[in-house]
């Protein structure tokens, strides 16, 4: 039993070649329907509660005080172990997100995890990849808003009408949908 070969030629089979990226785009789709479903956001229909933002200059005011619908943004800069597909989605629809709000459709707000002071915020907005965040990122707590809206795996986006109802949350999502929600606000 000396040149006996444990080894399974199997085993090597099912994880060699075109079965190995088999194997790891299956593994890309687990994790990434894993990662939606960490989210238990709040509904359509439901009403949010009030929290307090903070502008990047220092001003406090609450959600409750807008009295236009808002896109609000759970957004989170790619970081090593965080999903680069959902972020760089979000980082190229931020632009179109700021067009809606220059078009006055609604007020765009970004909270991003792990910014949550307007000094953390500002120096995120100075990012050469994030200036779009000058005029539409602001400062939350955003552990406790997060929480609120249900939302554990970032990003995510709802829009909320007028009144303080959701009218649609999404993990993904385009500019054209939003304003089209938008438009039967």
């Amino acid at each position: 039993m000396a040149g006996y070969d444990s080894s399974k030629p199997w085993i090597r089979r099912i994880f060699s070649g075109k079965n190995a990226l088999f194997f790891l785009i299956m593994a890309a789709a687990f994790a990434a329907l894993n990662i939606y479903r960490l989210n238990d956001p709040l509904p359509a229909g439901s009403k949010i509660e009030d929290f307090t933002l903070t502008t990047q200059s220092g001003e406090r005011f609450n959600i409750s005080e807008i009295k236009t619908p808002v896109v609000l943004v759970f957004y989170k800069k790619h970081q090593y172990f965080s999903n680069f597909v959902f972020n760089n989605h979000y980082r190229r629809l931020l632009p179109q997100l700021k067009f809606l709000q220059d078009n006055n459709y609604a007020q765009v707000i970004v909270i991003a995890e792990g910014y949550d002071t307007p000094e953390k915020m500002a120096a995120l907005a100075s990012d050469r990849d994030h200036p779009v965040l000058k005029s539409i990122g602001y400062a939350a707590d955003t552990a406790k808003v997060a929480k609120a809206f249900g939302v554990r795996s970032w990003p995510h986006l709802f829009v909320i009408g007028s009144d303080g109802t959701v009218l649609y949350e999404a993990k993904l999502t385009g500019a054209d949908h939003i304003k089209s929600i938008l438009w039967r606000d």
